[in-house]
């Protein structure tokens, strides 16, 4: 019988799943959306149902057995999915409470109390290397321990929601390296929970998971979950990586100069590397990637499909009230009208805060150069310029660490938008190559993955590297000044601004 595995994305607003033959070609592709799930509880505070995102999983993953058939035996599963989350399960492995998610950063005060005890961002980085984002899961089980301690003393342990679906498959609680990375208390030179510092925080290690290699494999399909789902009980899990790094080695983002940039809900640009680097300044992150003996340096934006969600319920809700697709098809056919530079206008699209090039969970949205003469095709185009100049922004500081960019490979849902894609060509002035599945690129790769559970490891980069594009975009170097000149003044839009977010961030505790 051939062999089929399937991929799943367990993400912020959805889920998608793929499976692949054993030459990686694309068999068939499921997908749920559970928009709206995401709760504010309070300020900085953004919880989920785990239910929610487990039945997504589930029915994806049931959904592809049938469309493969009773001819396709699926082989192995693998899992990426959203990033710094926390699930705390008990000793049924249950949820105890909804998942404080990827953009939940109540944690403030106890990441400020870690780096107090470390002596910074610099001080923290002999312990693992990387500084802590706002929302990270340390932070946020420190923040369970000392506002739900009934509820702490029932974890028996805490894992990221990809993790979560994967122990339901199994019946074994574990994460991989990459979102052990994540946790803001994991070694990743080592790759190992770093005691000393747990010890230093206060941090008990029993509710840490056991930390797998991303091809590893963590267990077998529960049988009683195989029967529900059409599995036979022999199917493996591997473990999977998080978000970030699935969605760089899946877009092929495993060579020296090539870059991955991921326009999903939030925005990421990443690079493969072949040795640890210092990370200097703490201003990335460097995490264990799926692949082994690399890891991946990214960085990122906030908000990126947000934003362009947002501007279209908003600036074009009569169009999209007729569907999304006409609303996305009168944006861009107006922003391509809009010259290059928006005639002066920018957008700065912090509109759910900044976690790079500083931390700043209180930054706004602003425009800057609004005229009469403007109109919301120039206030769409100076959105989809406003992210690709923070790309650039962030690439700045990647470059401390990689190679110069030879080449984009491009993924997530707005690479549907060609406009945009050639955006980035244009101002970063190299050629932007689209992923063949750039809109399931991170199951794509938790796909491969698992395909080659139990092959020589040695060349997996290889397999990720023959990957395609379905279209390349060229820069146009007539386009370069009047981006350079606008990068410049962009970049002085948040220092300029700083003050007023944190006058803001005094009025909303105010009022």
């Amino acid at each position: 019988m051939k062999e089929a595995y399937i991929g799943v994305d367990i993400g912020s607003s959805g889920c998608k799943a793929i499976a692949v033959d054993r030459e990686g070609k694309t068999l068939g592709v499921q997908s749920v959306r559970y928009d709206n799930t995401l709760v504010c509880t309070g300020l900085g505070c953004y919880e989920q149902p785990a239910r929610v995102l487990r039945d997504a999983g589930l029915d994806c993953i049931r959904a592809l057995v049938r469309e493969l058939g009773p001819d396709r035996r699926t082989a192995a599963i693998g899992l990426t999915g959203q990033m710094h989350g926390l699930v705390a399960l008990d000793e049924h492995l249950e949820p105890l409470r909804p998942i404080l998610s990827c953009v939940d950063f109540r944690n403030e005060k106890q990441n400020d109390e870690i780096y107090a005890k470390v002596g910074g961002k610099e001080g923290l980085l002999p312990y693992t290397n990387n500084k802590m984002v706002p929302s990270c899961t340390a932070g946020k089980i420190l923040w369970m321990r000392e506002n739900e301690p009934a509820l702490f003393a029932r974890t028996r342990a805490v894992v990221n929601p990809k993790d979560y679906v994967r122990t339901v498959l199994t019946g074994v609680p574990a994460t991989d390296e990459s979102d052990a990375s994540g946790f803001g208390v994991y070694d990743v030179r080592n790759h190992r929970w770093n005691r000393e510092l747990l010890d230093l925080i206060g941090l008990p290690e029993e509710v840490l998971p056991p930390v797998f290699h991303a091809d590893q494999a963590v267990g077998t399909v529960l049988p009683e979950v195989a029967a529900e789902l059409g599995l036979g009980p022999d199917t493996v899990v591997v473990a999977g990586a998080g978000a970030a790094i699935m969605q760089t080695v899946g877009s092929g983002a495993v060579e020296e100069g090539v870059y991955s940039v991921v326009l999903g809900s939030g925005g990421l640009i990443s690079t493969s590397l072949g040795v640890c680097a210092h990370n200097g300044g703490a201003r990335l992150q460097i995490y264990s990637s799926a692949v082994r003996d690399q890891w991946v340096a990214y960085t990122g934006l906030m908000s990126v499909g947000t934003s362009v969600n947002w501007m279209r319920e908003s600036l074009y809700a009569a169009e999209s009230a007729r569907g999304a697709e006409e609303g996305f098809r009168r944006m861009d056919e107006e922003a391509a009208r809009v010259r290059p530079g928006c005639d002066g206008l920018l957008f700065f699209p912090s509109l759910l805060g900044q976690r790079n090039p500083v931390d700043d969970p209180y930054a706004k949205g602003v425009t800057v150069g609004l005229t009469p003469s403007h109109t919301r095709g120039h206030l769409y185009r100076a959105l989809l310029e406003g992210l690709a100049f923070g790309m650039r922004e962030v690439y700045l500081q990647l470059r401390e660490v990689g190679a110069p960019m030879r080449c984009i490979r491009i993924s997530g849902g707005g690479a549907v938008n060609t406009l945009w894609c050639q955006i980035f060509a244009d101002l970063f002035q190299a050629p932007v190559r689209r992923v063949p599945e750039y809109s399931a690129c991170g199951a794509l790769g938790a796909a491969v993955l698992a395909s080659h559970h139990g092959k020589d490891p040695a060349s997996l980069p290889g397999r990720f590297a023959s990957f395609g594009s379905d279209r390349t975009f060229e820069p146009d170097a007539s386009k370069k000044a009047v981006y350079d000149d606008l990068f410049a003044v962009y970049t002085q839009i948040y220092p300029a601004s700083k003050g007023i977010f944190q006058a803001l961030k005094r009025f909303d505790e105010t009022h």
